[in-house]
């Protein structure tokens, strides 16, 4: 067992979940006032989505009265999963770096990472492009290899 190595990998694969977290949350961020990085290469598809709202409000009592837009709702996922994406690298960042041997003691952390980002890794292969899919790769292959050293 190298305690050290291992947290070492485990860091590494909280930094990697922190950065493309938090970088996604910009970039979502900026596409509010700046359309840039979410918006469609269509320039035609922003409008429509504009002017649209999503099914899903409908289904709820009263949620005729919200009516955000299919554009706005895209940009709300896009923040909400880089920021969901992020919180989770820092708190296991903070866990990590406070205390490891509290990564090693509880029996399901090290696991759940992985499930985790391997979950992640699974909608990156389906729905993405070869980018989010080598960053997902990258964070579960670091938690797995950090396992593996403490195990």
């Amino acid at each position: 067992m190298n305690a050290g190595a291992a947290q070492a990998w485990f860091i590494a694969g909280t930094i990697v979940a922190m950065v493309a977290g938090g970088l996604h949350a910009l970039y979502a961020l900026i596409d509010t006032a700046r359309p840039t990085f979410f918006a469609p290469i269509d320039r035609s598809v922003k409008p429509a989505m504009e002017g649209t709202g999503i099914r899903l409000g409908r289904m709820f009592p009263g949620g005729r009265g919200a009516k955000p837009s299919m554009w706005r709702a895209w940009l709300g996922i896009h923040l909400t999963h880089g920021l969901g994406i992020f919180t989770f690298g820092l708190l296991c960042l903070l866990i990590a770096t406070h205390d490891f041997t509290l990564v090693e003691r509880m029996d399901a952390v090290r696991p759940l990472t992985i499930a985790f980002s391997a979950a992640l890794l699974v909608v990156s292969l389906r729905f993405f492009f070869y980018g989010p899919v080598i960053i997902t790769g990258t964070a579960t292959a670091c938690f797995t290899i950090a396992t593996v050293l403490t195990s």
